[in-house]
């Protein structure tokens, strides 16, 4: 008893172990597959981000303000040199855009003017120092990120048609920005410059953890922390198992001006509550193998009953006695006859009952030997035939023969049988078999029964 409990305790224990195994990596491979899949959804979101950021810009908008054009125009004097953009184009320029951005310059050769939100106007004189400055007179300059004056921006350009000018316009990329960035994406934004945070939705140390990552980058960082009652994260870092125990996953997106995003997510959602789970299962686990080994160790062995029975005694068969064979009436027409109530006299209106064997009689007797019909056998539909007693009833009436022409004078019942043809139809052996039935024909008639011929059963 106690060997097949604790074998029948480690079979149930190795299924619930190899379930345990399979549920946990077909879930860890969900959760993997899971944030793989937000952090390329990110990315993407990003990048449509940075698109709707640089069409509210619109410098291309603020560069065909017809006062900025006449603000920017050259002088109608060759000979007189360009001016520096002055607060009138400047104002011209931020007319058309609304909200106003955080970097407005009207820029041209001579120099520039530049606008910065919560700062006084600041003219320039040396436009290299201005990102997008020199090529924006030239071309229209794509968007970019750039940093002036230690702050990073994310700045547009668009030139002024008739003119040597051009307008700038550029958002902090600050960490107002990766905020709302955050929650246009669903997953923290970091933007990495030249080895340093320029801007992050993360606060505190999270923001070197990342950059440290940044700098040899992989499926994440960190370690992914279980909280269980009792014991705490005493099993952070060993669960969950089939999966990676990172606590933040992260992927790095490059962006234009030398700029990376770092884009994490925490893997928590997806498998913390794993590993959890994979706790408590060994957990139950472990305590159902404990409870199967001491009840098989301590459980009360059980009384085998031993019950005699005694065999029923051996007898030995008897062979049954076999039955005398009677000889078979297959080919003769003679049967036994119907044994009855002896019909009274008087119940035939055209006859009248002879019991016994007569003289008269025999000539009946011997047709219904010869399979000839009987009086018995009732011609007339009407009367039914009268049964058999104990001895042979023959019933004469009378019959008119013009009525009745199966007993005229001329048919074979009418006619006394011979005993010699008698003898050859129940007896088709010979004529000594046939001298055997008339010698027994006789003595039937003596004794008042029917034979027994030889066949009948």
């Amino acid at each position: 008893m106690r060997i097949r409990t604790w074998i029948l305790a480690a079979v149930v224990a190795a299924a619930f172990a190899i379930n345990l195994g399979l549920v946990s990596l077909r879930i860890a491979q969900t959760g993997e597959d899971t944030v793989r899949a937000r952090l390329a959804q990110s990315a993407n979101g990003l990048r449509s981000q940075l698109e709707l950021i640089d069409a509210r810009l619109s410098p291309r908008a603020a560069a065909e303000v017809p006062e900025l054009a006449d603000a920017t125009r050259s002088p109608a004097d060759p000979a007189q040199p360009m001016v520096r953009p002055d607060d009138r184009a400047l104002r011209a320029a931020a007319s058309a855009l609304a909200p106003e951005p955080d970097l407005l310059a009207v820029v041209n050769a001579q120099g520039a003017l530049i606008s910065r939100r919560a700062k006084a106007t600041q003219p320039l004189d040396d436009i290299s120092k201005l990102p997008l400055a020199k090529a924006s007179l030239e071309r229209t300059p794509v968007p970019t990120f750039a940093i002036y004056d230690g702050v990073a921006y994310r700045i547009a350009a668009a030139r002024v048609p008739g003119n040597g000018a051009a307008v700038i316009a550029g958002a902090a990329a600050d960490d107002r920005l990766a905020s709302q960035l955050k929650s246009q994406i669903d997953a923290d934004v970091t933007l990495i410059a030249d080895g340093k945070v320029i801007a992050s939705s993360l606060a505190g140390d999270a923001r070197a953890r990342v950059l440290r990552w940044s700098a040899a980058p992989g499926q994440g960082y960190g370690t992914l922390q279980i909280y269980l009652p009792l014991i705490g994260n005493a099993l952070s870092g060993k669960l969950p198992r089939g999966a990676t125990r990172y606590a933040v996953r992260g992927a790095l997106v490059p962006l234009d001006g030398g700029v990376q995003a770092a884009l994490t997510v925490p893997a928590s959602p997806y498998l913390g509550w794993l590993g959890r789970y994979q706790a408590f299962y060994l957990l139950g686990l472990v305590l159902f193998v404990l409870l199967a080994f001491f009840w098989g160790l301590f459980a009360p062995a059980q009384k085998v009953v031993i019950q005699r029975v005694e065999a029923p005694p051996r007898t030995t068969p008897t062979r049954p006695v076999p039955r005398a064979i009677k000889p078979s009436l297959l080919g003769t027409d003679v049967g036994e006859p119907l044994k009855g109530p002896e019909q009274p006299a008087g119940d035939v209106p055209w006859g009248e009952t002879i019991h016994g064997s007569t003289a008269e009689s025999r000539p009946l007797l011997a047709s219904a030997l010869a399979g000839l019909p009987t009086p018995t056998e009732s011609l007339d539909p009407i009367v039914p035939p009268g049964d058999l007693g104990s001895e042979p009833a023959v019933v004469l009436g009378k019959i008119d023969p013009s009525q009745q022409p199966a007993w005229g004078p001329d048919s074979a019942a009418a006619q006394p049988l011979d005993a010699g043809l008698f003898a050859e139809r129940t007896n088709p052996g010979g004529p000594g078999e046939a001298a055997m039935a008339q010698a027994r024909l006789d003595a039937a008639e003596r004794e008042g029964e029917f034979p027994q011929l030889p066949g009948d059963e």
